[in-house]
């Protein structure tokens, strides 16, 4: 199935379902997450702010403000880049590109060098690790620079056996769904 019509399914899939069911879904999705060792652990997280039905990490979020550093991406579209600025609080967050809530560039930047963990959301995923976005690159050109941990994270209905990629697409260390955590083989 080529890129473009796998993109077209899932957002008709995204849309079918009710909000408030894919809310549930995704707080199953952070439980699972919350209990990974890896994540307790971790202190510098790159988390992504949901838009149109995307799996919603903002009870983790919520919660790693007390806890841990919390960073956002910042779209840049021109360049077609993301860096990605620490938050303190949801207050802080503005409006960007594509309708997403962002941090303010003023904020502390973390170097791609020192993320430890990245959540990388998608619109389809492969066991694998294999990924397919939205069809911008911002996230590849990014994931290939990150040596921390990649944690891909959607709804069941997102997830493939196999999906074509091209030799730019990067892949995810994990993927995380309501029915739990899989290590994917790179």
């Amino acid at each position: 199935m080529q890129k473009s019509a796998v993109r077209e399914l899932i957002r008709f899939f995204r849309k079918s379902y009710n909000l408030e069911y894919l809310e549930r879904l995704s707080l199953i999705i952070c439980k699972h997450i919350e209990k990974l060792a890896f994540y307790q652990k971790t202190q510098k997280i790159i988390y992504y702010y949901p838009k149109d039905g995307e799996v919603s990490l903002l009870y983790l979020i919520g919660k790693a403000f007390l806890e841990k550093k919390v960073y956002l991406p910042k779209t840049w579209v021109q360049q077609k880049k993301l860096t990605f600025h620490q938050v303190y609080s949801f207050s802080d967050l503005r409006p960007g590109p594509f309708g997403l809530l962002e941090p303010p560039v003023e904020h502390p930047k973390i170097e791609l060098g020192d993320i430890e963990l990245i959540f990388v959301p998608g619109l389809a995923f492969d066991l694998k690790g294999g990924r397919i976005g939205y069809g911008g690159g911002f996230y590849d050109r990014v994931l290939s620079q990150i040596k921390g941990k990649k944690i891909g994270v959607a709804f069941s209905f997102q997830v493939f056996n196999k999906l074509s990629l091209e030799p730019h697409d990067c892949k995810v260390d994990f993927l995380v769904t309501e029915k739990g955590v899989w290590a994917c083989n790179p």
